[in-house]
This record gives structure tokens, sequence and C-alpha cells, in this order.
């Protein structure tokens, strides 16, 4: 298809796919009534995504499981789940040759992951690797340095990374490292046939080098890659195509509609997605809510029909897709679901002494106490207005700079914040999870139109429709979200160093500004923070924070004062 093709396709698929890509809910399997499969291949897919570094089990709701959860056999998922899961699977399909990939985003998520990051991840994984795997966009959380080692670790056990679209700049932290845009595999129909080869693409979300750490690495656009790979494969003779995705399920519909004619299968990740067909009597858990089929079946404009599927996320369910491949490389008959690692999944032994030398490490660093809050320090609420995690951790930035002669003010983006501080004892631990990103606390100086613009944005939707509110620290502002968007901050003040009394933004002013290194990257669309000059790099968030809290003694309503934000109005 040429250039020009491909974009029209991409544009009329953004405003019509639920017309062109349609799905519906069927049956759990589509297979032949006389149980003829003479001639066919099948491929046994076994799946994860979105792991997030749910290493010990957890509460339905993907929490932390206590003692008293554990008790009333309350507890589902962990990685002793998914590897007996795996296992099992793989030893029931022997005869399907089973494959097991892994469709990315195994980074963050837990203090497992942000006290230990790829020590503990990679070490782990490794024990029961996955065939191929792709990168998912939280796997750049603390750059392609913080990748690196864990992408070694699974490469020293034949892993293959694969990522069509990831484009790698002379990337230094990347050399030595494998990523593939595609592999080929071998399997045969039955034992002593020739084997025949399977392609296998992968795909990251195209606008990771705009929301996290990448580097020099970008990303290409996500269709376009699986269209131009899957066509060099076809030219190589390889006629049946497996897709391993992190770009999300409604770029993974479109996908199918734009180079449907060459490939077969999408195993997805990145939106979290729960397919379960709602007529099946499979275990799993009736919150979830059904987004579509398990697999979703798109047909693109062609007749050429497309499996898509997804295992919802935290390690909760393993998927199982067995299809099987006529003698054209079609897709056939398939069968499957996604696996519930319920309470009643067994854990793999070996896999829970495994986490108990990790669990005790967790435990030691996080369990030192830094201090008391007599407040909630909130986080779910950040990006509907002031929260006070955010308030707390804009204050720690500013006072971490503040002298004498200077006292400079702090905003940072909600999605930065991913856990509160119940009242009681804080620990180490629980102020690193508040933000466990590991950015550095820089200072610059800023505008007072590039600082108004930048909460202007932040009160814009992204493509979730959620905001991404700037929390601040030294700031006042008021908005208005019946004004039109960039429109809708109706007055800013700024603390005064020298008085501590609160005046209007002037717009050629420069200002002293604490904020991240994720901001100053100008990422998630804050492009003003770009203009910034006299950049002084500080230490870590985590860091400032828990010496702030350390200093505090004790968080309370005194020293975390709120009306910082004023809000008026709906948006549309």
């Amino acid at each position: 298809m040429a250039p020009g093709n491909v974009a029209a396709t991409l544009l009329r698929l953004a405003f019509g796919v639920l017309v062109l890509v349609p799905w519906q809910c069927q049956a759990t399997d589509h297979l032949p009534t006389d149980g003829n499969y003479d001639g066919l291949l099948p491929i046994t897919i076994i799946h994860t995504n979105d792991f997030h570094a749910r290493f010990e089990e957890t509460t339905t709701s993907s929490g932390i499981c206590k003692p008293t959860d554990q008790a009333a056999g309350r507890c589902v998922a962990g990685l002793a789940r998914v590897f007996s899961a795996v296992k099992q699977l793989k030893q029931d399909y022997a005869t399907k040759n089973p494959i097991y990939l892994n469709a990315g985003d195994n980074y963050q998520g837990t203090l497992w992951y942000t006290l230990l990051r790829a020590n503990v991840t990679g070490d782990l994984l490794k024990d029961l690797p996955p065939d191929v795997m792709t990168l998912g966009n939280h796997e750049f959380d603390h750059s392609p340095s913080g990748l690196a080692p864990f992408l070694k670790q699974m490469q020293s056990v034949g892993v293959k990374t694969v990522s069509a679209n990831l484009v790698r700049n002379m990337e230094p932290a990347l050399e030595g490292v494998e990523i593939r845009r595609s592999v080929v595999i071998h399997r045969s129909k039955r034992p002593g046939s020739k084997p025949l080869s399977v392609g296998i693409i992968g795909v990251t979300h195209d606008i990771t080098h705009l929301e996290t750490l990448t580097g020099k690495v970008t990303f290409s656009n996500c269709s376009e890659a699986v269209l131009r790979e899957a066509k060099h494969l076809h030219r190589e003779r390889v006629k049946r195509i497996i897709v391993l995705s992190h770009c999300g399920l409604d770029i993974d519909r479109i996908t199918a509609e734009l180079a449907g004619r060459y490939i077969d299968v999408i195993v997805g990740g990145h939106t979290h997605s729960f397919l379960f067909p709602p007529n099946s009597t499979q275990p799993r858990d009736p919150a979830e809510v059904v987004v579509g089929d398990y697999p979703v079946e798109v047909t693109n404009s062609d007749g050429h029909k497309v499996l898509i599927t997804q295992a919802y996320a935290f390690g909760k369910y393993v998927g199982r897709l067995t299809v099987y491949f006529d003698g054209s490389g079609r897709v056939k008959y398939w069968d499957g679901y996604p696996v519930y690692m319920s309470n009643a999944m067994p854990q793999d032994p070996a896999t829970l002494q495994r986490l108990v030398p990790w669990r005790a490490e967790v435990d030691r660093i996080g369990s030192q106490k830094i201090g008391t809050t007599a407040i909630l320090v909130n986080h779910a609420n950040c990006r509907l207005g002031e929260c006070t995690a955010g308030s707390l951790v804009a204050d720690s930035f500013s006072a971490y700079y503040t002298n004498a002669t200077s006292r400079p003010v702090s905003f940072i983006h909600a999605g930065n914040f991913r856990a509160s501080i119940p009242i009681g004892d804080v620990t180490n631990g629980q102020a690193i999870a508040v933000a466990p990103f590991g950015n550095t606390v820089d200072l610059i100086q800023l505008s007072g139109e590039a600082l108004r613009m930048c909460l202007e944005h932040s009160w814009t939707f992204d493509s979730e429709r959620r905001f991404n509110v700037a929390q601040v620290s030294g700031i006042r502002y008021t908005l208005n979200l019946s004004n039109a968007p960039y429109q809708r901050v109706t007055a800013v003040t700024i603390v005064d160093p020298l008085d501590g009394q609160y005046k209007p933004l002037e717009a050629t002013k420069l200002y002293s500004v604490a904020t991240l290194s994720y901001l100053m990257q100008g990422l998630n669309g804050f492009r003003w923070m770009l203009e910034g000059t006299n950049r002084q790099i500080g230490p870590l968030d985590s860091d400032v924070l828990i010496a702030y809290i350390s200093r505090l003694g004790e968080v309370n309503a005194s020293n975390l004062p709120g009306g910082r934000i004023s809000v008026s109005g709906t948006a549309a």
C-alpha cells in the first residue's frame, strides 16, 4: 500500500473504526464439528501482558494481599500462579506447538519494582522465560539504561525481543542489546513432518518517546510498522504471522484492518483490556468489565480474518489461544480463553521459594520509618483537582531549593502520583511508592507565560479523556472548565520569596521553578518546559520527599495547607 493510501486508511479508520472493524461476542471455540484437523498446523499461544511487577499474589483489585486476605483465601494472581499455569498449559498442549509470548509492561507498579527494578524483574522472569517478548512503554520509565540490564538478562536465557517500530537512533545504552523487528520460528503439523515457518512481529505504543524517558530512542507508527514488516516476511515466504503488540486494543483493530491481508493473530497489551465470551462458563472475576470477545474477530476489507487477544493485566489472567492454520497460511479454526489466576490455581513451589530473599530485601529497604502523617496523603483525586499527595511532593521540591534569598515555585503533573499514604507511620517504601518513577528534582528559570501555558495544558483532556492536573507549591490558580481549552485559567498568583505574599503572575518575568526531569523534556505535551533556562539537576525525587517528611516529623493540615487550586464550571 502506498504511503498516501496508508495515511488515508488510518484517517478513515480513526473516524469509523467501529463500522469498518466490527467484532462480536461469540462462542468460546470455533472448531470443526467433525473433529477433522487433517493438513492443519496447530499453534497454541500462551500469553501475558502488563504484569506490572505483581510478583506476589494480590487482592482481586490487584492491590497488596494482606495476611488476613491470604487466610481467607481471597488472594489471586502472583508470579507463582502465572508460572504454574504456563507450565500446565505447555504440558496440556504439548502436541499443539505451544509458544509463550509476553506483550510488555513487566516494569512498574509495586514497591518491588520501585526499589529493585531490573534486578528483580530479570532475575525472576528468566526462570520461565517467554519465547518472544515485546517492549511496553513502562519498560522505559528509567530510561534505556534502566532497560538494558533487564533485556540482557532475558537475552542470556534465549528470549527474543521484538519491536518493529523502535528506532534506536544510536542510543548508547542499548549497545549490545538485540531488539529485532521480527523473528521466525518453525513448528510442525505433527511429529516427524516438515517444519513450517511462523513469523512474530513486535510493536510498541508509538507515542512512548513522547511520554517517558526513551533517550534517543523513538517509535514510528504502530500499524504502518506492522504492515511493512509483514510484507517483508511474506516476501521471505513466511505466510503465518502473529503480531505481539503493546499498542492497545483500538490501535490493534486499526492494524488488523490495515495489515490484515498479511497477518493472522494480534497478541496485545497496554490497554488492560478484558476479553471474554459472555456465554462462557470458564472461571473469571465477575467484577471485570468485558470489552469484547476472546478473541476479537476483525474481518478486513479484502475478507481476511484477524484474531486479536489480550489478557487483562497484573498477572490476573494467562491467555491461551490455539489456532489452526490451513495450507495457505490462513487461520481456519481456533479456541481458547483467558485462564483466571484465582485462589484455586496452584502456586509453583519453586517460584514461591525464589520470592523469599527478594521479599526480605523489599521489606528491609521499604519498612524504615521516616515520620508520621495526621492526614491522608491522597493520590486518588490528583487528576480531578488539588490533591494532598501532589501538594506534599511539590512542597518538598520547593523546600529543597529554598534559601534565604530564593523560594522557587513548583509544579508536577498528576500522572506522576501512583499511591497514597494512610494516616499513621510513614515508611521509606510508602514515600517512594507515591511517585515511583525515579526522576531528579531540577531547577529552571521559566517565563510567566510559559508557566501559565503549562497550567492551561494540565487542564486539557489526554487521549483517555483525563486531566493531568498541575499540582503546585507557591502557586495559586483559578480556572473555569466551561471555557475553551487553553483559555480556562482565569487567575494565577505566585508567592514572593521576599515577603511571602502572593502576587499576580507576570507574563515576561522569569520565575524559579522546581520540577521533574521528566517534564524538563517537554513530555506529556508540556512543551513549554523546553523554554526553561539555567537548568540545575538535583537529587532523586524520592530522596527529596523522604528528607522532607523526615524534617517535618509529622505531616498535618498546618504544614500542608490547601486552597491552591480553585475550579468552577464543567468541561465539554
